[in-house]
């Protein structure tokens, strides 16, 4: 048996993968951005897309659209490792996620099952 890896009423299944928001929130981690993120599920014919919005941090906050497509690239190559499927991901600048008075809304479903 293994290790749980995160709460099953948090794990989103995609293309048939099993995805936990904490399996996402470790690349942002282990690459320096901080935790405000928020991903977008939705269904576009008849195929899920993941979209990843990321909040950048002031120091990397920048406006070279060059670095900027560096750190995408890096960051979808980080979760095709950890997840095991592609996610487009949108870099943001600092505190522009909505934040909100409990608990945090991490998780958008926009697919009409």
């Amino acid at each position: 048996m293994s290790k749980p890896r995160g709460r099953s009423d948090d794990m989103l299944i995609i293309r048939g993968v099993n995805v936990f928001p904490s399996q996402i929130e470790t690349v942002l981690l282990n690459q320096g951005y901080s935790a405000n993120y928020q991903i977008i599920v939705d269904r576009v014919n008849h195929t899920d897309t993941l979209d990843v919005q990321v909040e950048m941090t002031p120091e990397m906050f920048t406006d070279n659209m060059g670095e900027i497509a560096q750190r995408q690239k890096a960051l979808v190559d980080g979760l095709r490792a950890m997840l095991g499927l592609t996610a487009k991901v949108t870099l943001v600048a600092p505190k522009s996620i909505v934040r909100s008075e409990g608990k945090a809304v991490r998780v958008i479903d926009k697919r009409k099952i």
